[in-house]
């Protein structure tokens, strides 16, 4: 009676091709190719393909194991390091790029916003004063050296309908800089209240003197000063145009 001969057995390695596999696939690939050798040498028998075939399998499978590990902890490595410096250098050169990364701080409420009725007047120089604010005009026989500037919802009888910027490089003078600023304020006030402007009417002007202009202020402001005070818009109230000559 024959004995049949036993099946060689090859190691295939299937372990470390699956590590392979999962950290550098395309020697995972190449360790597929060389197991699926093996087993075919096996089931013909060819034990010495099969050995070197399977020792083939083993080898590129390590090699792709230890591969990729180094790889896996460089990129590790790297990312961490761009992690610590994005956290501690991006917002400062993203901000002198001119991009902003910081929060913005909340919105303090003032005059101009929808909250301001409830808030206290806020006292500016004149010449700070902005198209649209409102405010209780002092009186005319002291220096205006500051305007409480209040919501327009607010009683009120003065009221700023334009600035005019000045692009003068040296001071011009009271005269020249009263040609600029009225020009610009008398095309302001018509266009404003639909009539004409004369002599008489509600509308006057904040300019820099000689001490201002060398501060740095380059800007006239036109404002329209009502015979008594009300609330809301000058231009739902036609009686404040009526002419008001200064006492």
């Amino acid at each position: 009676m024959t004995v049949p001969s036993p099946v060689p057995q090859v190691p295939l390695h299937r372990g470390w091709i699956t590590a392979c596999a999962i950290l550098f696939w395309p020697l995972a690939v190449a360790a597929v190719l060389a197991a699926n050798r093996a087993a075919r040498a096996v089931g013909a028998g060819d034990v010495v393909t099969a050995a070197r075939e399977g020792e083939a399998a083993r080898s590129r499978a390590r090699t792709g194991v230890l591969v990729g590990s180094v790889w896996t902890a460089l990129a590790l490595a790297v990312d961490a390091t761009l992690v610590v410096l994005g956290l501690q250098y991006g917002p400062g050169l993203l901000d002198q790029a001119g991009i902003r990364t910081a929060e913005a701080p909340p919105v303090v409420e003032s005059y101009r916003t929808a909250a301001a009725p409830e808030r206290e007047p806020i006292s500016l120089d004149p010449l700070d004063l902005q198209t649209g604010d409102c405010f209780m005009a002092p009186d005319w026989d002291s220096p205006w050296a500051g305007i409480d500037v209040i919501p327009c919802s607010r009683l009120h009888d003065g009221q700023v309908i334009g600035v005019t910027e000045h692009h003068h490089t040296e001071f011009p003078g009271t005269k020249a800089l009263e040609d600029d600023v009225w020009y610009d304020c008398w095309s302001r006030y018509e266009s404003y209240s639909g009539r004409p402007a004369v002599e008489s009417s509600p509308v006057w002007t904040f300019q820099p003197t000689r001490q201002d202009w060398a501060a740095g202020d380059r800007t006239s402001v036109c404002f329209i000063e009502a015979l008594y005070p009300v609330e809301g818009e000058f231009s739902a109230h036609p009686q404040v145009f009526e002419p008001k000559v200064n006492s």
